[in-house]
């Protein structure tokens, strides 16, 4: 399903909001995935002793709900070409985190699209903002005439 309006109809200000809870799960698979085996993701009482609540979720799985928006949220592919982060506050597992993702740039010349997320979390405490800028690849219309 595509939440953002097709490329030649989206619109700086256009934005979607999303959700997800980060189970024990997801921490499993990203830190098996990318070696992050940092304790403070792995040990409740590592956690408790460098002062949180409880074992964090990895900045960058939570960060990675902006991949969501451009490769899932978005009417044709969009890849990265750069994007950027601001970790703000600790994910513990088991929260559920509202994403806000809006459109603040589009060049339609050159098929350019810059898109902003804020996450939240339960308490509307902003945990992580980001950025990423693309290129749209209006494709998907092309494939009947191919």
């Amino acid at each position: 399903m595509r939440c953002f309006k097709s490329w030649e109809e989206m619109k700086v200000g256009d934005s979607v909001t999303f959700y997800r809870t980060f189970t024990d799960g997801d921490v499993s698979n990203f830190t098996g995935i990318t070696g992050d085996f940092n304790p403070i993701h792995m040990d409740p009482k590592t956690a408790s002793l460098c002062g949180f609540k409880g074992r964090v979720v990895p900045g960058l799985l939570t960060a990675g709900m902006l991949t969501h928006a451009g490769g899932t949220l978005l009417s044709e592919p969009y890849p990265a070409a750069r994007m950027n982060f601001r970790f703000l506050a600790p994910v513990y597992i088991g929260e559920t985190i509202c994403a806000r993702v809006t459109v603040t740039e589009k060049d339609p010349q050159r098929n350019r699209l810059t898109l902003h997320m804020t996450c939240t979390n339960e308490q509307n405490q902003v945990v992580v903002e980001g950025e990423v800028t693309g290129k749209i690849m209006p494709v998907l219309s092309q494939r009947g005439r191919i």
